[in-house]
């Protein structure tokens, strides 16, 4: 039997940074599927055109052309095709996908997974051309879709798994997750384009340091439900993490076969198990494997000291991010995020001292925060002397706590729409901003921040402190790539001497 899964073309705003990576959650399903005897294919329609990004109205195309994403789902002739829709905004690629598809061949049956589908089995299974969602975890749920369809059984005690019968629409959810993730094979990334994602050298968020780079999870699921996070319609609340020993196997496979130099740590929680990543640590020492690598998926800040950082640091990490979200106390209560400031301040001291870059991600726009609380957010960016600040518009994404909130409260407008949800602009008003005020605020945030930072880089001592980390020719080379991004910076933000703009009776300030 032949399955086709396929990662569909992305549509970008003219401000969103593409992201050209490996598929990973594809590439785990290619595998197992691989060892039990199916044939596969993976198309990454993105990595096969992100050379060429077509304008659509204000937004851009990334990827394969739909000509082009038809001619290869014929030239496969895949008996099941597998989607992935990560993100509620790309849900009408997905769809297009299922749609030229079933323009193939109507028989062939069409399967959906990722976080929007697992969030909202039903809606997703509304359209006709899609016959089954995979909710949450896929390999397993794939795998026994595809052993009891080859041979006609029911389907119906299959978990994580939604399908349509009689025009109704029929839900088994998962109780049980994958606990021995090192029984998994390592994601078939001999069926990815490896050398379009070198070339490209368009990782998610970070700024490489070295062209060979991939991505790897080491560890599934999150224990914290934070109000915006949709995660863990994935991967559940339980934490499950993979073994030190099958980490390093991982690294040096790649490093091997694929001659990888960088790799980018996925997980949402690499670090809560502070004796397993001292342990990852200490065997990519012990093993003198020259590699760089960083957390573009952030790490919990609280998990970390000074000793770790070093350990880390000595190992090849170059740059941390760190999930903040806040420098308000009270919205971080809201959020249910367990930050200590000040502790934080501390942790980026250290990481500055160990010489890691270091990268805070902060949301703004949440229902009833005001504009004190966002001013206490760039305060807070600014004083702990993060190295960049990537500032994120609340948005109510399926599954999440914030949706159920915001639709309480009357604050969904009428022409609410799932592909309008992006953390890049912000789609629904609040109690103080309209939307269109909180992307003016995001801009600014950006823009002052790197602003303060350009000045505070000319003090003598915090100069010092960066140039140290200048310790070879790609580290230099690096900080021309941060140097640009900065400049690219500069040039986005809002045009004006003065930045203080009147917003619903309140004012921004600049911190000073």
């Amino acid at each position: 039997m032949k399955v086709l899964l396929i990662h569909p073309p992305m549509t970008l705003l003219p401000n969103e940074i593409p992201s050209v990576v490996p598929p990973l959650g594809l590439a785990y399903i290619g595998a197992v599927l691989e060892k039990e005897g199916y044939k596969v294919e993976i198309l990454d329609a993105v990595a096969l055109n992100w050379k060429n990004p077509s304008k659509v109205n204000d937004m851009f195309h990334l990827g394969q052309s739909w000509k082009d994403i038809s001619i290869s789902i014929e030239r496969s002739k895949p008996d099941v095709v597998g989607v992935s829709c990560l993100f509620s905004s790309q849900s009408h690629n997905a769809h297009k996908v299922a749609e030229l598809t079933k323009a193939y061949d109507i028989k062939v049956p069409v399967v959906i997974g990722g976080a929007h589908p697992s969030a909202l089995p039903q809606k997703v299974l509304e359209d006709p051309n899609v016959d089954y969602v995979v909710v949450g975890e896929g390999e397993a749920t794939m795998l026994e879709f595809l052993d009891k369809w080859s041979k006609g059984a029911p389907l119906n005690d299959i978990e994580g798994f939604a399908y349509k019968k009689d025009k109704e629409i029929k839900l088994k959810p998962r109780k049980e997750f994958i606990k021995n993730l090192d029984s998994l094979p390592f994601p078939a990334r001999h069926l990815l384009p490896m050398e379009e994602y070198f070339n490209a050298m368009q990782s998610h968020v970070v700024t490489l340091m070295r062209r060979h780079f991939t991505s790897m999870i080491t560890s599934r699921g999150c224990p914290f439900n934070c109000v915006f996070c949709s995660i863990h319609t994935i991967w559940g609340y339980n934490w499950r993490a993979r073994s030190p020993n099958n980490v390093l196997l991982e690294i040096e496979h790649l490093v091997k076969t694929f001659k990888v130099r960088e790799i980018h740590f996925e997980d949402d929680n690499l670090t809560l198990d502070r004796k397993r990543i001292e342990k990852i640590c200490d065997m990519i020492i012990e093993s003198k494997l020259d590699i760089k690598w960083a957390t573009p998926n952030g790490v919990a800040i609280w998990t970390l000291n000074k000793n770790l950082l070093n350990k880390m640091k000595k190992s090849g990490c170059y740059k941390l991010c760190f999930g903040i979200e806040s420098g308000d106390a009270n919205t971080l209560k809201f959020i249910r995020k367990p930050v200590n400031l000040t502790h934080a301040k501390k942790v980026i001291q250290w990481a500055n001292e160990a010489g890691i870059w270091t990268d805070g991600f902060f949301v703004i726009g949440f229902p009833h925060e005001p504009l004190n609380s966002i001013n206490k957010t760039l305060k807070f960016a600014v004083e702990s002397d993060l190295d960049f600040a990537n500032f994120f518009i609340a948005s109510p994404y399926p599954g999440t706590t914030l949706l159920g909130i915001m639709e309480k409260e009357g604050m969904i407008s009428n022409n609410f729409s799932w592909g309008n949800l992006r953390v890049a602009k912000a789609g629904e008003d609040t109690q103080f901003f309209t939307s269109e005020e909180l992307n003016f605020l995001q801009r600014e945030l950006h823009f002052n921040f790197f602003r303060k930072r350009a000045l505070n880089y000319l003090s003598p001592k915090k100069l010092a402190l960066r140039l140290k980390r200048i310790q070879s020719r790609e580290d230099l080379l690096f900080l021309f790539g941060l140097l640009r991004r900065f400049t690219q910076t500069q040039k986005n933000g809002f045009n004006k001497s003065d930045v203080t703009q009147k917003m619903g009776g309140n004012s921004f300030e600049v911190v000073n």
